[in-house]
């Protein structure tokens, strides 16, 4: 049996293979599939998958042991927690099956894409999964009738910017033909609705006329990824330059282009936009008035299943976010021709220590140091308890270490190196290999 098909199997049917584990556990044995299939990634390729019940606790084993050495960041969290695994019901183990198991029977291609963007945007798995799926999708099509539109709504420093950052790359990356390109917009500066003209072009005879608008960046590539950053503190009028543009995939522009057209063609597009807003209602959006949180929104803690299963799981989570868009003022007609709405989760601590050694190894960069490693124990405790976000910690981190950069002898500059020692003794030493 497939591992992925034993986990589909197993999300339509629990009760049967919770009957059947605890049967033979009345026998003193366990129950197992082998061989089993595993995923892409895993080692060895078919093994024995057993669960054994002890009590009222499950146990879940592989026979001989799985080692991963894949991307999928889930995947990789739960082969190396060992060979035999303890859970406290018969449900929390089920539903760490069916997680794994979406892990597996995705797509390669939409994998590529998710473990791309996974190794960019640290600690915000479901976010990034979520995101990655609709680009999928939209990647996929061969006549798109419309752009992707995404907003990322999250507190500030959690990976909204990164993401968008990382779209283009991945998309290149990850298709045939690297031919997306990015065009970044702030639109802290968008606060007057006279603001929008910047967008599609002001009229002749007005200030501007002559400059370039954002949006005719797509006569020059037709796959832009279009980054407007901060949307809630742009004004409303923005918003509504935006309605035929996302529902159509077409506008009018001011200029004609070389051969005579006006129109401009989004269909092939993606558009982002990215807010610290709370979308439970918590905070206002733009200039609407603050609403009081609905009950039970917010964004989903994981996602589970195969693509049909992922797919019905975000729609309601899009659309818990769609209304408290509504709720914040945003015009109804509006919020519904987004594509999605993907929610960024506060970061944990592993995830702040994981940007901490990423953060170390993008400034010895700056200093022309090759730092691949930084001891797990140091990037702890050089990461801060209390921070505003991640980036705030920037300047910390130069101080404390461009003395040890600094110091670091020429002829170490083209090695791979590490960064060891306590935050009183740091040190650069070269990679074992």
């Amino acid at each position: 049996m497939d591992f992925s098909q034993f986990c589909a199997h197993l999300s339509h049917q629990p009760a049967l293979l919770q009957k059947r584990v605890d049967a033979c556990a009345g026998l003193g044995r366990s129950y197992e599939f082998s061989p089993c299939r595993m995923p892409p990634g895993c080692r060895p390729g078919q093994t024995g998958l057993g669960f054994w019940r002890d009590g009222t606790d499950y146990l879940l084993y592989f026979r001989p042991a799985v080692d991963y050495s894949g991307d999928d960041p889930r995947l990789r969290r739960f082969f190396s927690q060992g060979s035999l695994q303890r859970f406290p019901g018969f449900q929390p183990m089920a539903d760490c099956l069916q997680a794994l198991g979406s892990a597996a029977a995705m797509p390669p291609s939409f994998q590529t894409l998710n473990q791309y963007l996974q190794r960019r945007v640290l600690g915000q798995e479901r976010a990034v999964m979520a995101a990655a799926f609709k680009l999928w999708a939209h990647a996929c099509k061969r006549e798109p009738l419309r752009p992707l539109s995404l907003i990322l709504y999250g507190p500030t420093g959690v990976g909204k910017s990164e993401l968008g950052k990382a779209i283009a790359p991945a998309l290149n990356h990850c298709t045939e033909e690297g031919r997306y390109r990015l065009v970044w917009t702030e639109l802290n500066t968008f606060t007057q609705a006279h603001s929008t003209y910047r967008l599609t072009g002001a009229p002749p005879g007005y200030v501007g006329y002559d400059d370039p608008p954002v949006l005719e960046a797509v006569r020059r590539c037709p796959h832009t990824v279009f980054m407007f950053d901060e949307l809630d503190k742009a004004h409303p009028e923005v918003l509504k330059v935006f309605m035929s543009i996302l529902d159509e995939g077409r506008c009018t522009a001011r200029q004609e282009d070389s051969q005579g057209s006006r129109e401009l063609d989004f269909r092939r597009c993606i558009f982002l936009f990215t807010t610290n807003t709370d979308l439970s209602g918590a905070r206002r959006l733009g200039f609407a008035p603050a609403q009081p949180p609905p009950a039970g929104s917010g964004p989903a803690a994981s996602l589970t299943g195969g693509p049909a299963d992922l797919a019905r799981q975000l729609f309601q989570s899009d659309e818990t976010a769609r209304q408290a868009l509504a709720r914040s003022g945003v015009l109804r007609e509006i919020t519904g021709r987004f594509s999605g709405l993907v929610g960024f989760q506060p970061l944990d601590e592993p995830a702040r220590v994981a940007i901490t050694a990423k953060q170390i190894t993008a400034l010895a960069r700056e200093y022309g140091l090759n730092v691949v490693q930084t001891a797990p124990q140091l990037a702890r405790a050089l990461t801060p308890r209390q921070a505003v976000s991640p980036r705030s910690s920037v300047p910390m981190l130069e101080g404390v270490l461009s003395p040890v950069f600094l110091a670091c002898p020429p002829s170490a500059r083209e090695q791979a190196l590490c960064l060891s020692g306590s935050v009183e003794h740091m040190y650069l030493a070269p990679v074992q290999t």
